[in-house]
């Protein structure tokens, strides 16, 4: 068979008449990437790029029953609008392994290489797959081992907020453990906490007044005594204002500004209204707090996920990673589940190199080379093409300087002779004009020595 006999024949395909058009086997064969007018002339091989093509397509829709699978489980459960993407990624899916499979050909050396890498691709492939299958297939256990660690995390969750949340203010402890765990810390506990610390306070500040008051009572009545001239110990017992009542009044008058028993006194009475005000609510914080411990429990355990929420896909994952870490049995069997899926990932390009070199990849390579040849031949053609073009016009251009270059050289020889004439004409005129101004001198100088010639004017004399 002739390159051009094959490069014609492979362009007409019998099985393109508009009956056909809906052949099963046919769409099938559009799925495994083969050319129909290669395949035409080795009709027994459609069998094989048949079953090529289901494989393709049994793949396709692994993978999207596995999205369908993720998408459920990622949102929560089922809804009409997950098609959308579960056919995108079919789609994706059947096009790439398509292209792995289409893409080996040649003999089964150029296959071995070219298949390392797309069985690498088809293996990445598979895992995607092949997890949320896994999931599925044990999700009974799955769940079950969500839900039991979900009750766990509650229960240790409650135990820990009592141990860190007691029924009575006063037994509330801090500790590294209670950091987040605290509730009512503003509320009772923190109210009892600053009323100990007002009447620790105003304790301290009444008994300094209680002092103030009893040494100012005795500098006044010492004072008191000097001025009205009672003897006593530290008196003269003079009556009137004399110098040492006055000394005394100004004692008194001095320890007052020192010891500032008028705003100590204000304080302490500011204090007592304050302790007033936060004695009556608290009775009534105390009498319930136990309620507000249990209903602050009661509300951090119950925004933790409970056995009727959603289980996520990442709680899954790690739920199957527990169990399977937990159980030999379990361990197992799910890595050959998803060998297994991983395998029929891999299958199109397993298929394909099992099936050895076929007429068809011989052919597909016969032609690919055809056409590579015929593409540089064609090539170059056109660079001799261009190239002898741009030769004939180079010829062209070196023809035309060498005329243009006559044409000048004709110019410049004209230019040259119409010079000569006109240097010679100018020559000949001249000399014209000195050969008669020498005849009209030679006749001024006969004139002045008498004699009369008769010369004309070409210089001849008679």
């Amino acid at each position: 068979m002739t390159d051009d006999g094959l490069l014609g024949r492979h362009s007409k395909s019998p099985h393109a008449r508009p009956g056909r058009r809906l052949d099963l086997g046919r769409r099938l064969r559009v799925l495994s990437g083969v050319d129909e007018g290669i395949l035409d002339q080795v009709p027994l091989e459609r069998t094989r790029y048949v079953g090529l093509g289901g494989v393709v397509l049994g793949t396709a829709v692994v993978a999207a029953i596995s999205m369908w699978f993720a998408l459920s489980q990622v949102l929560g459960g089922s809804h009409i609008g997950l098609i959308v993407p579960t056919v995108i990624w079919m789609l994706i899916v059947l096009n790439l392994d398509r292209w792995l499979v289409s893409t080996v050909t040649g003999m089964w050396q150029r296959k071995l290489l070219m298949l390392i890498p797309r069985l690498l691709v088809a293996m990445v492939l598979g895992f995607i797959i092949a997890e949320p299958l896994v999931l599925r297939v044990f999700e009974t256990a799955v769940v079950q081992h969500v839900l039991d660690e979900r009750q766990a995390n509650r229960s240790a969750e409650r135990a820990l907020l009592l141990k860190c949340n007691p029924q009575e203010p006063a037994d509330v402890r801090e500790s590294q453990d209670c950091r987040n765990a605290g509730l009512l810390a503003p509320t009772a506990a923190s109210d009892e906490a600053e009323l100990r610390a007002l009447e620790g306070d105003a304790e301290k500040l009444r008994t300094r007044v209680k002092a103030d008051n009893a040494r100012r009572d005795r500098l006044s009545t010492q004072a008191t005594n000097e001025c009205q001239g009672v003897k006593v110990d530290g008196t003269s017992g003079r009556r009137g204002i004399g110098p040492l009542c006055e000394r005394l009044d100004a004692a008194v008058k001095a320890f007052d500004t020192r010891s500032k028993l008028a705003e100590n006194q204000e304080r302490l009475r500011s204090l007592d209204d304050r302790i007033s005000a936060l004695r009556g609510p608290l009775a009534d914080k105390q009498a319930d707090f136990g309620q507000q411990v249990e209903a602050g429990i009661r509300e951090r355990v119950d925004a933790l996920p409970g056995k009727d929420d959603p289980v996520g896909l990442l709680e899954r994952m790690r739920a199957l990673h527990e169990l399977t870490a937990e159980n030999v049995y379990l361990f197992g069997a799910s890595w050959l589940l998803r060998l297994f899926l991983i395998l029929i990932d891999c299958l199109p390009v397993l298929v394909k190199l099992m099936g050895g070199t076929t007429p068809y990849d011989r052919m597909v390579e016969h032609t690919n080379r055809v056409q590579e040849r015929t593409h540089e031949k064609r090539l170059q053609f056109d660079a001799d093409t261009r190239i002898g073009e741009l030769e004939l016009q180079a010829h062209r251009d070196a023809e035309d300087r060498c005329r243009r270059r006559r044409l000048i050289d004709i110019d410049s020889k004209a230019a040259d002779a119409d010079a000569r004439a006109t240097v010679e004409k100018m020559i000949k005129k001249r000399a014209e004009e000195l050969r008669f101004q020498d005849i009209k001198n030679v006749v001024k100088e006969e004139r002045r020595n008498g004699s009369h010639p008769h010369t004309d004017l070409t210089g001849s004399q008679n």
